[in-house]
C-alpha cells in the first residue's frame, strides 16, 4: 500500500512538471518574453553585489542566458522525478533497459517540449532539445548516484551487523 502511494506521488508530480513545461512552451512570443524579464528581475534583485544596484557578474551572465538556464532547470527537475519513480518501481534492482527508457523519455518530452512551440508561433531549436536532455539526464544519474551510494552503504551496514536484519530497504 505504501508503495502505491510513492508510484501515485511520482507520477502526479511528473504530470504537474510536464503541465508546467508544456504550458510555457505554448506561450506566445510576447508573454514568454514577460515571463522571462520577471524571473531575470527577480534574479537580479537577488545576486547584487554587496546590496548595490548593480548586478553581479554572475547576476549579469544568468540575465543573458535565463531562458536557456530554464530548459536546463525545468528538464533538471523532471529527469530528477523520473529518476526517482524508477527507483520507487524497481522490483529488485534497476536494469540499465530502465535507465535507458528514462532517458529516452526525457528526450521524447524535449521534443515535444520543442513542438509544441511551432505550434505556438516561437521557433524551436536544436540546441533547446540538447539543452532540456542534458538537464533531465543529469538528474537521474545524480539520482542514480546517490540511490547506489545509499545502497552500498545499507549493505555495509549489514554485512557489518552480520546479516541479521532482514527489514525491508523501502
Amino acid at each position: 500500500m505504501r508503495n502505491t502511494v510513492k508510484q501515485s506521488l511520482c507520477v502526479f508530480l511528473i504530470a504537474a512538471t510536464l503541465f508546467f513545461i508544456f504550458y510555457n512552451s505554448a506561450q506566445k512570443v510576447p508573454d514568454s518574453k514577460q515571463a522571462s524579464a520577471s524571473v531575470a528581475a527577480v534574479i537580479s534583485s537577488v545576486a547584487t553585489d554587496n546590496g548595490t544596484k548593480e548586478p553581479s557578474t554572475i547576476s549579469a551572465f544568468l540575465l543573458e542566458y535565463v531562458r536557456k538556464a530554464a530548459h536546463a532547470v525545468e528538464f533538471f527537475v523532471l529527469g530528477a522525478e523520473l529518476a526517482v519513480w524508477l527507483v520507487v518501481l524497481r522490483t529488485k534492482r534497476i536494469t540499465a533497459q530502465a535507465v535507458w527508457n528514462t532517458l529516452s523519455s526525457i528526450l521524447l518530452f524535449a521534443v515535444t517540449d520543442e513542438s509544441i512551440q511551432i505550434l505556438s508561433g516561437r521557433g524551436p531549436k536544436v540546441q533547446d532539445v540538447l539543452l532540456d536532455f542534458a538537464g533531465g539526464a543529469a538528474a537521474v544519474l545524480l539520482v542514480l548516484l546517490v540511490y547506489g551510494v545509499v545502497c552500498a552503504c545499507r549493505a555495509q551496514k549489514q554485512k557489518n551487523s552480520g546479516g541479521d536484519s532482514l527489514a525491508d530497504t523501502n
